[in-house]
Parts: structure tokens; C-alpha cells; sequence
């Protein structure tokens, strides 16, 4: 397939809708056909309504062909102790949390429809399947390393090509459309979906303490947000006059307070928020570094005013710090990433969620940066009996859709967690068009980092950092793309 942009919108993780249609053409009297009775008058017929969406899923679970396993176990193997990799997968019993019910649950559906019986063996992904592949070993069916781990076990021959698989329909809402246009030379080793919910955990968003806005003469930007005028000027506009030095040392340090504060990777999510990326594809539909130098300095110019200048922001060494000062109300805006919600919960004063800024007003839509750490669904080359692969990976996927996505985001995230309606429509704001990059994925010659290292030194020369680094970048990327290309 021919990818113009590395940059994947993706709608597909968060409540997706699926369109009703009616052969017959809708009226002008609110929705309903005019037929012709028999006696020749004109008669009203309401038109049917929308399909439930969870319906429509439930009928495609259903319409996968039926197979009995036989009891036989569907092996998948999981990278562990990285954050909720191993409970997106599986989980032992029921325990009344919303999410891990809902694995529960999906597992036991899916095993009940195909006779199956999911296990799972967490550990070094990488080091597992390279084991299994180099036996013949069949034992796993699926794998879940994360996605820069992913990228290099696909480069070595370790993975199935998706497009190879039959009877998977990767463009339905349950698929990550972001990671399917990641294809290279025409092939695709490894999807996100509704299977995995580490890639909403790893998602960059904006917290924002309530009580401090308010404290400091400002309006809750959800409005801003709603118009499109939240952006990167309107960002540091508000972040400005907040930074006090609390102790009175005549330093500013971890103790005091401040307009933003983040992690190391903070400021990139400016730059994938900005519509920017490193990587595109030509008319071929190969992935070419090509970066909009001009759009890329002038964003970057704009991140440095916020990141390096007039004591805005604070980047602690230690991450915990910066969730403790923003728990004590001594930030404004918090950038991390989405699973910080949970890790916040506790906190006594009301805080809210946003997206990443825009570059300006005339860019259409907000981005939103998602980690490589984020796990991904992979098949591994020896993986034996692929008509239960793809019934059974099919089916998790569906289910995941209808039973863990709900769960994770409607309960967990809207109503559990967040403390107010406005941030449950923020946060689908925030995960309708996520980012995925090639760039930072294959890691090509350490230019994913060129942006935030900059920022937080206050340079904007971003020609020449990338320059010193262009030929490492783009030697790497023809030897991706030939290695993916002779992978038979």
C-alpha cells in the first residue's frame, strides 16, 4: 500500500461508529422514506435506526467460521512487568476491577466459542520467540513485545507477515489503522487494536489542576479546545506568571511551583502535536526521511520559549517527582502519559484532562504522541495452526472491543477516575488521531530525539543536528526497507 504520511490518524481504539444506511433515499421530514401506498397516496415509513455498533461487533464475532480446538491451549507469549502487559493479555480470576473483569471475561468468551484455552508466559518476549522460532517451536500462537522490540524481531525474520494471514479483517474498528499504515514493503508485523490497551496507557496527554487555574485568573481551556484554538501559543500564554519560587531561596528548584512540568520526552509531543513527523512515504509507498524544516524550526522555536525560557517549566530527573508537585499543587499543566490518571487518583484538589497543544488555529486536527513502549500484537514465524491464529485472534480483538474498551475507557477513565464530563470528551479528543513513527520506532540514528534535546538546551539549529545525523538515519532506513523487502 502507498502511505503518504508516516503520521496515522487513528480513530479506531475509541468508540468508533459504523454507519447506518437504507436503500431508499431519506426524506425531508426528519429522517423518514416516502413509498407510494397502494391505493396511490403517499405513506410515511420510519426509517430503520442505526445498528448499535456492539451489535454489529457481536455479529462479526459470530460470523467467524466455527472451529473446536479441542481444549487445545492458545499460547501467547508477554513481555512482563512493563506497566499492564500482562493483564491486557490475561488475568487469573475475577476481582470486581472493571478492566481485569473484562479480560476475564473475554477470555472465557473467546475460549467457549473455539474450545480453546488461552495461557500465558510472560518474560523477555524477544528472547522467547527467537528461542521458539530457532526449535520449531509452535507453542506460541501470539506475542506481545512492545513496539521498538517488535520492530527489530520483524527485521530478523521472526514474525508472520499479517497480510499473510487469511481471514483477519485488519480495517475494522477493532484494528489500529495507525499500525497498519506502518507497512513496509508491503508487509505488516505487528497491529494495535482494542487487544492491546497499553497503547492508550503510553498516549501523551495534559492534566491541568483546576484549583490552580482558577487561583490565577484563568479559564478552563476546554472551550478552547472544543473551538481549535488550544495550541501551542495559547499553551504558553497561560503557563506564563505562574512559576514562583515558593521557598524564597532565590533558586527555582523541585520545591517550588510552576506553569508545566514533564518528563524527558515532553517536548517532542509538541512536535508530533504540531502535525510533524520524520518519516514519509513515496509515490512507491517506500518510507523516505523527509522532515518540513521550516514548519519543524518555527514549532521548535515555540516549544524552546516553553521548555527553556523564563523558568516555565521544571523536567525533575526523577519522574515521581514531578507527579508528587502536581499532586501538590505546584503545577499548572502536567504532561505524561495516560495511565498517570490512574496514578493520580488520589488527589484531593479537582484536575482535568486535555490534548497535546496544535501548532496554530488552521491546523485542523489535534495529534497525539504514543510511546514506543506501548505493546503490540505480533504472530511469530513457527506459530503452528494459523486457522486458529486467526479465528482466535480475530475473536479477542472483536471481544476486546466490545467488552475491554468499555471497560478501560468509559468506566475506568470517564467515571472512575477523571473527576469531571468535560475530560471523558477530552480524552476522546486526545485518542482519536494517535501518532505512530517509523523515526522513533526503528530508531534511525537517534533523530526521534533531536527535537526534545533541543528544546530543553534552548537551541532551535535543527537543520544541523539533523544533518550529523541524516546519513546514519537514512542508511538504516535502506537497510530496514531491504530487509523487510527480501523476507519471504
Amino acid at each position: 500500500m502507498k502511505r503518504n504520511l508516516i503520521l496515522a490518524l487513528v480513530a479506531a481504539m475509541l468508540l468508533p461508529t459504523f454507519a447506518g444506511c437504507s436503500d431508499a433515499p431519506a426524506a425531508e421530514n426528519g429522517g423518514s422514506n416516502a413509498v407510494s401506498a397502494s391505493d396511490g397516496t403517499a405513506e410515511t415509513v420510519a426509517e430503520e435506526p442505526e445498528a448499535d455498533k456492539y451489535d454489529l461487533a457481536k455479529e462479526k464475532f459470530e460470523a467467524i467460521a466455527a472451529a473446536d480446538f479441542a481444549g487445545a491451549d492458545f499460547g501467547i507469549a508477554s513481555q512482563a512487568a512493563t506497566g499492564n502487559s500482562e493483564k491486557e493479555i490475561w488475568v487469573e480470576e475475577l476481582t470486581g476491577d472493571a478492566v481485569n473483569d473484562a479480560v476475564y471475561n473475554r477470555n472465557l468468551t473467546v475460549n467457549d466459542r473455539f474450545n480453546c484455552n488461552i495461557t500465558l508466559t510472560p518474560g523477555d518476549v524477544n528472547s522467547i520467540v527467537r528461542q521458539a522460532v530457532q526449535a520449531g517451536d509452535g507453542t506460541y500462537k501470539l506475542a506481545f513485545p512492545n513496539m521498538a522490540t517488535a520492530a527489530s524481531m520483524a527485521q530478523v525474520g521472526l514474525l508472520m507477515d499479517y497480510n499473510k494471514l487469511e481471514n483477519l479483517n485488519l480495517t475494522e474498528s477493532w484494528w489500529d489503522q495507525g499500525t497498519l499504515a506502518m507497512e513496509i514493503a508491503d508487509k505488516v508485523f505487528f497491529m494495535n487494536g482494542d487487544i492491546n490497551y497499553l497503547d492508550n496507557d503510553v498516549t501523551y496527554i495534559q492534566l491541568f489542576n483546576k484549583q490552580l487555574i482558577t487561583d490565577v485568573g484563568l479559564d478552563v481551556p476546554y472551550e478552547l479546545v472544543r473551538e481549535g484554538k488550544w495550541t501551542i501559543d495559547q499553551f504558553r500564554e497561560m503557563c506564563m506568571n505562574v512559576t514562583t519560587d515558593l521557598d524564597g531561596d532565590g533558586a527555582y528548584t523541585d520545591k517550588d511551583r510552576y506553569g508545566y512540568v514533564t518528563t524527558g520526552e515532553g517536548p517532542c509531543t509538541f512536535f508530533y502535536g504540531s502535525g510533524l513527523s520524520l518519516i514519509s512515504y513515496d509515490d512507491a509507498g517506500v518510507p523516505v526521511l523527509n522532515v518540513d524544516m521550516e514548519k519543524t524550526v518555527s514549532a521548535l522555536e515555540k516549544v524552546v520559549k516553553i521548555i527553556s525560557e523564563d523558568n516555565i517549566t521544571r523536567i525533575p530527573s526523577d519522574v515521581a517527582v514531578g507527579k508528587t508537585m502536581f499532586m501538590e499543587d505546584r503545577v499548572l499543566f502536567y504532561g505524561e502519559v495516560l495511565s498517570y490518571v490512574v496514578n493520580i487518583r488520589e488527589m484531593e484538589t479537582a484536575f482535568g484532562v486535555l490534548p497535546i497543544p496544535k501548532y496554530d488555529e488552521l491546523q485542523e486536527d489535534y495529534y497525539t504522541y504514543c510511546n514506543a513502549i506501548s505493546s503490540t500484537a505480533t504472530v511469530p514465524k513457527t506459530s503452528e495452526d494459523l486457522g486458529m491464529i486467526t479465528s482466535v485472534l480475530e475473536g479477542m480483538a472483536i471481544q476486546s472491543f466490545i467488552q475491554v474498551t468499555p471497560a478501560y475507557y468509559d468506566i475506568a477513565l470517564s467515571r472512575k477516575y477523571t473527576r469531571d464530563d468535560e475530560s471523558a470528551e477530552m480524552l476522546d479528543i486526545a485518542l482519536a488521531n494517535r501518532v505512530y513513527d517509523i523515526g522513533r520506532i526503528y530508531s534511525l540514528g537517534g533523530i526521534g530525539s533531536i527535537f526534545q534535546t533541543l528544546a530543553a538546551s534552548g537551541s532551535t539549529d535543527f537543520a544541523s543536528s539533523l544533518a550529523s545525523k541524516e546519513k546514519a538515519a537514512k542508511k538504516t532506513l535502506e537497510r530496514v526497507v531491504k530487509d523487510f523487502t527480501e523476507l519471504e
